[in-house]
C-alpha cells in the first residue's frame, strides 16, 4: 500500500512538472526518441525477431544440450543460459530478461533457473558500447574493446559467483540426470514437425519483437524526461550533496559523482556526462564501464517489465548488477594498465550501421534454418503420407 501511495504521489508530481517545464520535457523526450530510433531499434530488432524464431523452431534444445555441461559447471544453470547469453551479448538490454521469461513461460526452465540466468545474461550490446559510447561520445572507437571485454568478463564472473553461492546453498539437492543426445534430438524433431506455418511463425516473431522494442522505447523516453525533471528542479543536486561524502571516500570528484548519479537513473545520460569529464582516459573509461554494467534504473525497470507478464520476479538482479558494475570498473582499469590504449587497437561494431548489418545476417541465417525445417517437414510428409 505504501509503495502504491508513493508511486501515485510521484506520478502526480511529475505531471505537474511537465506542465511547468514543457519545453524541457519535449527536448528530453526527443533525445530519448532519437536514441531509440537510431541506436536501439536497428540494433535489437533483427536479433530479437530471430531469437523468437529460433525458440519456435526448437533449435534452442540442441544448443542447450551442447552447452549444458559447461553452463552447469560454471554457472549452475541449464544449457539454455548459453543461448540467452549469446543472443543478449549480440544485441543488448533487455534481451536476456525477455528470452529468459519466454523460456520460463514455455516450461523449458524453472522459475529459479530463470532468475539465475537473468542475473548474468542481462548485458549491453556492442552497438551501444563501441558505437554510441566510444565512437559517438568519446570519439575513440578503439576504446570499445576495453569496455566490451570488461563488460562480458564481469558478467561471466557474476554468473560464476552466483552459481557457486547457489550450489553451496542447495548442495543437498539432487542434480538432474543429463539428457542423452538421442532424446534431445527426438524432442527437436518433434518440435520441428509441430512447427507452425512459415507465415504464422514469422509474423508471431516480428510481433513479439516489436512489442518488446516499443516497451523499451517507452522506458528510454520516460526516464529521459524523468531525469530532466529531476535536474531542472534541483533534486539531482540534492542527491549529489548527500552522496558526495561517500564518493570522496571512493576517490571520486564532484563531476564523477554527477556522472554516477545520472548513470544510476539512465545509462546513456550517465555515459554522456562521464565522456565529457575533463579527466584522463584511464580515469573516465572505467567509470563509463561501471555505468554500463549497472544499467541504470531504466534498464532495471525494463527487466521487470519483460518478466512481469510471465509472473517472474528477477530477485537478486540489483545485487548482481551492482557487483558487475564494480567488477567492470576494476577490470577496465586493469586492462588499461596492462594494455595501454593505442590507436592500433581494433574495435567491434564501431557504428550502428555495421551492427545493424550483422543483425540482418543473423536474422537471414535464422530464416534459412526455418526454410530447411519446412523442407524437411514436406519431405517427411511425402515419405509417410497420413492414412485416410
Amino acid at each position: 500500500m505504501i509503495k502504491k501511495a508513493l508511486l501515485i504521489a510521484f506520478v502526480a508530481v511529475m505531471a505537474v512538472l511537465l506542465l511547468i517545464y514543457p519545453e524541457n520535457a519535449l527536448n528530453s523526450a526527443r533525445f530519448g526518441l532519437n536514441i531509440w530510433l537510431t541506436s536501439v531499434l536497428p540494433a535489437l530488432f533483427p536479433f530479437m525477431a530471430a531469437s523468437f524464431l529460433l525458440l519456435d523452431t526448437g533449435v534452442v534444445r540442441l544448443v542447450a544440450h551442447v552447452f549444458s555441461p559447461v553452463t552447469r559447471a560454471l554457472f549452475n544453470a541449464p544449457g539454455e543460459s548459453a543461448y540467452v547469453l549469446i543472443a543478449s551479448a549480440m544485441s543488448g538490454y533487455p534481451v536476456g530478461a525477455r528470452l529468459s521469461a519466454e523460456l520460463y513461460a514455455r516450461g523449458q526452465i524453472t522459475e529459479t533457473e530463470a532468475r539465475r540466468i537473468i542475473r548474468f545474461t542481462s548485458v549491453s550490446g556492442p552497438v551501444f558500447m563501441t558505437g554510441t559510447v566510444c565512437t559517438g561520445l568519446l570519439r575513440l572507437p578503439e576504446a570499445g574493446v576495453y569496455i566490451a571485454a570488461s563488460h562480458y568478463l564481469s558478467a561471466v564472473a557474476v554468473g560464476i559467483a552466483f552459481g557457486l553461492f547457489t550450489r553451496r546453498r542447495h548442495h543437498a539437492a539432487a542434480g538432474k540426470t543429463p539428457a542423452r543426445f538421442t532424446d534431445t534430438w527426438a524432442r527437436f524433431k518433434k518440435d520441428a514437425e509441430n512447427c507452425p506455418p512459415t507465415g504464422e511463425i514469422l509474423s508471431g516473431s516480428i510481433e513479439k519483437a516489436l512489442t518488446v522494442l516499443l516497451k523499451v522505447g517507452g522506458f528510454i523516453i520516460l526516464f529521459s524526461v524523468v531525469l530532466e525533471m529531476l535536474s531542472v528542479t534541483g533534486v539531482m543536486s540534492a542527491f549529489e550533496w548527500a552522496y558526495m561524502p561517500f564518493a570522496r571516500l571512493a576517490g571520486f570528484g564532484v563531476e564523477s559523482t554527477q556522472a554516477l548519479l545520472y548513470g544510476g537513473v539512465e545509462m546513456t545520460a550517465g555515459c554522456a556526462r562521464a565522456a565529457a569529464l575533463s579527466l584522463p582516459l584511464y580515469a573516465k573509461l572505467p567509470l563509463i564501464s561501471g555505468i554500463i554494467a549497472f544499467g541504470g534504473l531504466s534498464v532495471h525497470m525494463q527487466t521487470r517489465a519483460m518478466t512481469a507478464a510471465n509472473g517472474l520476479k528477477p530477485k537478486g538482479f540489483l545485487l548482481a548488477k551492482s557487483v558487475q558494475a564494480l567488477l567492470a570498473f576494476l577490470l577496465t582499469s586493469l586492462l588499461l594498465a596492462v594494455f595501454p590504449l593505442t590507436t592500433a587497437a581494433s574495435s567491434i561494431f564501431s557504428d550502428t550501421k555495421t551492427a545493424a548489418y550483422s543483425g540482418v545476417i543473423f536474422a537471414a541465417a535464422t530464416a534459412v534454418l526455418l526454410v530447411l525445417i519446412k523442407l524437411w517437414q514436406k519431405r517427411r510428409k511425402s515419405a509417410f503420407p497420413a492414412a485416410r
